[in-house]
């Protein structure tokens, strides 16, 4: 296998585009999937072109998705069509003359419906075909392009007979060996003659390499499968003919989806590309959005603060409530904008925060805007009343603090100052170990707001600290 590429941003994640321009690899994560009816990506910091590589570098070994295998045909698509097919094998033997075509068409559409698996597996593609689609004349002949890779078989041995035995046995072991390869090449080319290709068996085997063998293993195993559950069986009942056929085809769309997904991991090797698997269109609204939060990511490791900041603008200007957009932006005007402008928009976010009820990252915002200015503080009294509810939480006592201190005189009419002297009288409590001083804010309450709800709570806090107080100086 192809070594691994990584993303130049993201050294985690695995490259899906190359820009030859830059002589960069990007991840999905710098270049999201781009949605229909829009031009292919091009490279953000040159404006050229981009190769993508698809799945190539981020693909699983297939063997450690045989679950994934065991899963697939247990979905309705698959089932429904095993069903039908089911059913259509029982009507059969009561259809007289037309018993021949009919099971002529049941064989052409398992073959079409098994090799329209290993190719749309082999694409990244794990939902699979639909009835319509196995039911559709395209393909048909597929069935008898399969019958012609037996009989092409089966004619050269006849030919290669006359050079020998060792010659006839080495021929019918690389055919057996190629099989399943042959069945990948008819799947994803529906031609026989490359099917048939010696070379081209040869070059399959070869770009998969030893794990080609550990497939082959497992198509062993997979093909015995039905006989493991239902053999031995003496009386052959309608029951039985139906689990049997419906056990056969589990199998066989298991193998199916395994030879496919082999050809996804090698896609490289192989000398194609695939979609990520599960890589799903976004909405125009949500690609725009994140190809300006990549591309300003993009910029920002490149140093280019201003184009990352304008690319972040213009994509706020579409959408104000993005809180990804909201944070981005955020910490650009962090790195350099003027302290009005932060402010300006830092609570403005903060505030969207607190709306979608978000406090706690509210307070990291708040927080780093104090670490550039130290004088900083939100102009409006219940937000700093929440803040601090959060930092709180979060064990930030002095800083929750600063933000409650002469709140009184700040802002006198402030309905919620017995709630916010409350909250002090317990972060000097049980945070600071000043009793003292939270007896004070206590007293505050019980004076100025007799009749609030919190006077009692005042008087209950006070009366455990003066308990505790007294039991500790005994």
């Amino acid at each position: 296998m192809t070594e691994a590429v990584h993303c130049q941003y993201h050294t985690n994640n695995p490259a899906v585009w190359h820009c030859e321009g830059c002589q960069k690899h990007y991840g999905d994560c710098c270049v999201p999937a781009v949605p229909e009816g829009y031009d292919e990506p091009v490279c953000m910091l040159c404006n050229q072109e981009m190769q993508y590589l698809g799945a190539a570098h981020s693909a699983e070994p297939f063997w450690l998705k045989i679950n994934d295998f065991f899963l697939y045909p247990v979905r309705v698509a698959s089932l429904t069509f095993l069903a039908v097919c089911i059913v259509i094998g029982f009507v059969m033997p009561y259809t007289g003359p037309l018993i021949l075509p009919l099971s002529i068409l049941l064989m052409c559409v398992l073959t079409k419906y098994s090799l329209q698996i290993i190719e749309s597996v082999s694409m990244g593609d794990w939902e699979p075909p639909s009835l319509e689609e196995a039911f559709s004349a395209d393909g048909m002949s597929l069935f008898f392009k399969q019958i012609g890779i037996f009989l092409v078989a089966g004619v050269a041995l006849y030919f290669l007979s006359n050079l020998g035995v060792f010659v006839v046995l080495g021929a019918a072991a690389f055919m057996l060996l190629g099989l399943p390869a042959s069945m990948m090449i008819l799947a994803r080319e529906h031609t026989l003659s490359a099917a048939v290709n010696p070379i081209k068996i040869a070059f399959v085997i070869s770009a998969i390499g030893w794990p080609y063998l550990l497939l082959y293993f497992f198509l062993i195993v997979l093909y015995g499968g039905p006989g493991y559950f239902i053999g031995g069986q003496e009386e052959v009942s309608s029951l039985f003919t139906a689990a049997s056929s419906l056990l056969g085809g589990y199998f066989s769309f298991v193998m199916c989806a395994m030879m496919g997904y082999c050809l996804y991991q090698y896609q490289s090797e192989l000398g194609y590309a695939a979609e990520m698997e599960g890589e799903e269109g976004m909405t125009e609204e949500e690609y725009r959005n994140q190809k300006a939060l990549a591309d300003g990511l993009v910029f920002m490791r490149e140093g280019r603060e201003e184009e990352a900041l304008k690319i972040t603008k213009q994509a706020l200007e579409r959408d104000r409530s993005n809180i990804q957009l909201n944070k981005r932006f955020f910490k650009l005007l962090l790195l350099s904008a003027p302290d009005q402008a932060l402010i300006k928009f830092g609570e403005k976010y903060m505030q969207r925060l607190m709306i979608l009820r978000r406090d706690h990252e509210a307070a990291d915002v708040y927080l780093e805007m104090k670490g550039r200015m130290k004088a900083y503080m939100p102009a409006v009294p219940g937000e700093r009343y929440r803040l601090a509810e959060a930092l709180s939480q979060k064990g930030k006592a002095r800083e929750a603090l600063g933000l409650l201190f002469n709140l009184h005189k700040l802002f006198p009419d402030y309905q919620q100052i017995p709630e916010a002297y409350l909250l002090i009288a317990r972060l000097l409590s049980e945070n600071m170990n000043n009793d003292d001083q939270a007896g004070k804010y206590l007293d505050f309450i019980i004076k100025h707001y007799p009749d609030h709800r919190m006077a009692k709570e005042a008087r209950d806090y006070k009366q455990v600290i003066e308990s505790l107080s007294s039991t500790t100086a005994a």
